[in-house]
Formats: C-alpha cells, sequence, structure tokens
C-alpha cells in the first residue's frame, strides 16, 4: 500500500469500540503523535463531534484498528468496524485505513505498567483506548516508513 501522500499530512487513529472510539493524533512531520480524546460512541451527538473533531485538527486520513482474523471469520466486533468504517468514509471522504490492532490493548496495558501508571489509572478502560489509540498509529506510521 503506497501511502506516501500522507508525509507533511495530520493523521488521527481509532480504536474502537461498541461504546467508546479512542482517538490519537500526530503531527505534521510524524514525530509526536499524542492520544487525544476518547468519544461516547452511544451519544446521540457522536457524528457530530467526532466530524468537529476531524476539521477542527485538520486531519487528512483516519487509520482504524482492526482485529483481523487468521480465518478470515467476521464476528460482531468485526461487523460492527465495518459498518463504522462505512459511515465514516462517506461522512468524511477521507482516506481511511484499517490496521491490525492485534494486541494493542494488551500492550498499551504494558505501557501504562512500564510509564508507572497507578493500577487506578491502567483500570479505566478510557486511558487503555487512549493508549491502544497511540499504539495504532504509531506502529502504522513505522509500518509505512512516514
Amino acid at each position: 500500500m503506497e501511502v506516501d501522500f500522507l508525509k507533511g499530512k495530520r493523521i488521527a487513529s481509532i480504536d474502537f469500540g461498541l461504546k467508546r472510539v479512542g482517538v490519537a493524533i500526530c503531527d505534521e512531520l510524524h514525530i509526536s503523535i499524542t492520544p487525544y480524546k476518547v468519544f461516547d460512541y452511544t451519544s446521540k451527538n457522536f457524528w457530530e463531534d467526532f466530524i468537529t473533531f476531524v476539521k477542527k485538527e485538520n486531519i487528512s486520513a483516519l487509520v482504524v484498528g482492526y482485529p483481523f482474523r487468521k480465518d478470515n471469520l467476521s464476528t460482531e466486533v468485526t461487523r460492527e468496524i465495518d459498518n463504522f468504517l462505512e459511515i465514516l468514509k462517506s461522512k468524511l471522504g477521507l482516506m481511511v485505513f484499517t490496521f491490525d490492532e492485534s494486541f494493542s490493548t494488551k500492550r498499551a496495558e504494558r505501557l501504562m505498567i512500564d510509564l508507572g501508571k497507578k493500577k487506578k489509572e491502567r483500570r479505566r478502560k478510557e486511558n487503555k483506548d487512549l493508549i491502544s489509540a497511540a499504539i495504532i498509529l504509531r506502529d502504522f506510521i513505522q509500518e509505512n516508513n512516514l
């Protein structure tokens, strides 16, 4: 997949969940990655809030974490993500990439431990969503040499 056109552009990543959507963003040079915000996917204002965020932060492309399976079978979560991707593409008109999110939550937990985060902070699902989104974005940038 050729993604050189993303150089010099802001990218956001999404750790999708049925209740929460964790988002991380990077700068134009892809040097710093920031866990940004957790959106409430069950909120009636979700799409309005998310679109406002994308425009305000001048996001050029989105990377959505996707739980790729070796057996290629779909699950409830993959069907929900597929539906989310369709709506996302139709509402925003941006390039949307999927990226393997395997073990991103476990890696987020490990990173929080390594950073010395207290157990109470590590238990908050929102924190895991944010760190997972940042891990997805970092891995996407590294894998594509951006």
